[in-house]
């Protein structure tokens, strides 16, 4: 009996097409909404430039703390240097960023950087950037429970571990993946955001920033798809 139950626990737990498609439009529908929330912002609330800049720099925040759950879960032993280093090196990437990202944006000199985290909740607050930032995070959310984190379960459900758990050169992309999911993001950002500050901040301009990164979203989505299309398979 022992060995039946052993042959069944290591079946593939393949999804019902009708189940998977479901999955894949709840994450199409959630991510489009999630960033028409910061054109809302601008049409309702006189959201600026800049404060789409420091949405979609938080959401770079979300992007890396589920990162850092994915190294947790995926390198065994290996996270207890992998996760510190990434937090102080993500960190320190995104520090630069920020600070770049006022100079060039936010009518700042620069500053104090212990005053970014003082600044950034004075914006979240008086702006109400809450919005559209729950929005983005509950879109990555979903991403990560249905790209990552319930295939892990299946697998470890029948006993087979992921290929980041067993393979070094895996675990690498686990852990510089966040960069280039944000540098692809943050290209279209940059390039929106030179149009808008040429053309001034009308809606029109802040609207194409908002279709740029929304396309941008989409095709890293299309790529989680495929990638966990194989890992059913594998």
């Amino acid at each position: 009996m022992r060995g039946e139950a052993r042959a069944v626990s290591t079946q593939p737990l393949l999804l019902h097409p009708s189940i998977r498609k479901a999955r894949v439009l709840l994450s199409l529908a959630v991510l489009l909404v999630a960033n028409l929330l910061p054109l809302l912002g601008v049409a309702l609330w006189g959201w600026k430039l800049f404060d789409l800049i420091v949405i979609y720099w938080l959401e770079t925040l979300v992007i890396g703390g589920l990162s850092i759950m994915q190294m947790a879960l995926t390198t065994g032993w290996f996270a207890l240097f992998v996760v510190p280093f990434f937090i102080v090196h993500f960190g320190g990437f995104m520090t630069g960023h920020f600070v770049f990202l006022n100079m060039m944006f936010g009518n700042r000199s620069g500053g104090s950087l212990s005053a970014i985290p003082a600044r950034l909740h004075d914006m979240i607050v008086a702006e109400g950037l809450w919005v559209a930032l729950i929005g983005l995070a509950v879109s990555h959310g979903l991403g990560f429970l249905f790209g990552f984190l319930l295939p892990w379960l299946r697998r470890r459900w029948q006993g087979r571990p992921l290929r980041e758990e067993t393979d070094a050169g895996s675990a690498g992309n686990v852990m510089f993946g966040p960069y280039r999911r944000v540098m692809i993001m943050h290209v279209s950002i940059l390039f929106g955001a030179f149009l808008v500050t040429v053309f001034g901040n009308n809606f029109a301009f802040l609207a194409l920033l908002v279709a740029l990164k929304t396309v941008s979203d989409l095709y890293m989505l299309r790529r989680q798809w495929k990638g966990e299309g194989s890992a059913m398979l594998a």
